[in-house]
């Protein structure tokens, strides 16, 4: 059962991401006169009703967090409306109360045994297993290497600690700033679509956004933007002290109990070379 604050939170976040959304679209991109006197950018209120085809004083008590309850014809025009994306339509329903596909999804115990093998046959390239919550649960010398995570306490084996908490890693990483926004954005939509704080997997993920709030004044300013991204795979470059640079391609494998497989692959010969020197491959058992 969801409790008050928690409700309260979401409809909070529901607020903010629809002022946000609205602020960035201007008159002329949705047909309208530019007008005078705007003394704030994007449309009003009333031009997004109008637009959107719902009611003013029922779109203003949504945005300002009252506990209303939108249909989903409602959400979709709003959205159309607004521009949204898919994975920003995606955080729209969630925080509005809709009903997640695989938010229930819960960690697993133990990783598979033929996910773990899939894992250790990335070498060279650095791979990793994350679970729904978003904790490492399982990595091979590569990402050991990379990361440093063995000998880490269980609360610092997530991404977060990886993209934000971990200084080494972090200053190695080209256009830093990017790479962490995307993160950003797509814990944002793992929380949505993973139901919010109505599962216990949005409420872990609701506290990991809390706890990056706190810790990293950078990460609480972005936050406030609302930006949502699907998970997906990127191109990284990594200067690393010992054995140069590496360029990457990330990618991102789904399993089942949601959990993720996440591949740094070598995008050169170069680097190749470079991470079978970062992590030699294990003697094989006698």
């Amino acid at each position: 059962m969801v409790d008050v604050e928690d409700a309260q939170e979401r409809r909070s976040a529901l607020s903010s991401f629809l002022r946000s959304r609205r602020a960035r679209l201007t008159p002329q991109e949705v047909g309208l006169a530019p007008g005078v006197r705007r003394r704030t950018p994007g449309l009003r209120r009333e031009e997004l009703a109008l637009l959107a085809g719902v009611g003013v004083t029922w779109y203003t008590w949504l945005e300002q967090g009252r506990d209303i309850h939108p249909s989903p014809e409602v959400l979709a025009s709003l959205a159309r409306t607004l521009r949204l994306d898919r994975a920003e339509t995606a955080y729209l329903f969630r925080l509005a109360g809709g009903h997640p596909l695989d938010g229930e999804v819960a960690a697993p115990g133990d990783v598979p045994a033929p996910l773990l093998r899939l894992m250790h046959t990335q070498w060279p390239a650095p791979s990793f297993v994350m679970d729904a919550n978003w904790d490492i649960r399982a990595w091979n010398p590569g990402a050991d290497a990379l990361f440093g995570l063995t000998g880490r306490p269980p609360q610092e084996r997530n991404l977060a600690w990886v993209v934000f908490g971990n200084p080494v890693h972090r200053a190695r990483v080209e256009h830093w700033e990017e790479h962490a926004r995307r993160f950003l954005a797509q814990l944002r939509s793992a929380y949505a679509e993973r139901g919010g704080e109505a599962t216990a997997v949005g409420r872990h993920l609701a506290r990991m956004i809390r706890q990056v709030r706190a810790e990293y004044p950078e990460a609480d300013r972005w936050l406030d933007e609302h930006q949502v991204a699907e998970r997906s795979g990127a191109e990284k470059v990594i200067r690393h002290e010992r054995v140069g640079l590496l360029r990457i391609d990330q990618h991102v494998l789904l399993a089942a109990e949601g959990l993720q497989l996440i591949v740094m692959s070598p995008r050169d010969a170069d680097t190749e070379e470079r991470l079978r020197l970062l992590a030699p491959a294990p003697a094989p058992a006698v």
